[in-house]
């Protein structure tokens, strides 16, 4: 049990500018959570949540909801050892949600806690913090945990925007396929040319393309009627 009865004293460091940094700490000690806000605080970061409990991280987060309408935390710090639900359940979770699955999670924990810790990396967890605290430790941790979480934003918009151009491209060459600027249609029964295009495809097509354009050419059952 770790008992803080003042605020040490903050040494300057370069403050947060370049990204705005939103942090969940989560942890059952006033003495702590005060120690990790004046840490971050002092160091820049300005856009800070802090909660006593799990059951509150997850009203936070909205996890009844899956993250719909919850704070959109880009790192969580989340003490492991708290009553009701330990760090290590709240961690696992959290990860079950999509949308916070790629939030680096960084536990907090006494020394003598090997076994949780490992427990709390099977849960998910990305990095951890030894109790009592350090500046130096706290702000490289989390500084670390959000490059690690830009960059899975990063390659993730990344990816989302080659399967859209794919996609794209895809219906492209499905429509050149279908159309190459004219449809022939019989004039007389309004049937697509069954060498061209079934019935079927083209009623799908023209709804998709509205403007489409057709070119008369009588079918082969009408031509010799």
């Amino acid at each position: 049990l770790y008992c803080y009865t003042y605020l040490p004293e903050i040494r300057p460091y370069k403050p947060v500018q370049e990204d705005v940094v939103a942090i969940l700490i989560v942890d059952d000690s006033p003495d702590e959570r005060l120690l990790l806000h004046h840490i971050l605080r002092s160091a820049g970061y300005r856009d800070l949540i802090t909660v006593s409990s799990a059951r509150d991280a997850f009203k936070q987060l909205d996890l009844d909801h899956a993250g719909a309408d919850g704070v959109k935390a880009d790192v969580i710090l989340l003490d492991i050892k708290m009553p009701d639900i330990d760090g290590i359940e709240a961690c696992r979770r959290i990860k079950a949600i999509d949308v916070f699955a790629d939030i680096p999670i960084i536990i907090v924990t006494a020394r003598n806690q090997k076994d949780w810790l490992q427990a709390a990396f099977d849960a998910g967890a990305t990095d951890y913090i030894r109790k009592p605290v350090e500046q130096v430790e706290l702000l490289a941790r989390v500084k670390s945990a959000f490059k690690l979480k830009r960059e899975t934003d990063a390659k993730r918009s990344w990816e989302q925007e080659v399967t859209k151009t794919i996609t794209d491209l895809d219906r492209t060459l499905r429509d050149i396929a279908a159309l190459q600027q004219l449809i022939p249609v019989c004039p007389s029964c309004r049937k697509p040319h069954p060498a061209h295009m079934s019935e079927a495809a083209l009623n799908e097509y023209v709804q998709a393309h509205p403007e489409t354009k057709f070119l008369d050419l009588a079918c082969s059952t009408c031509a010799s009627r």
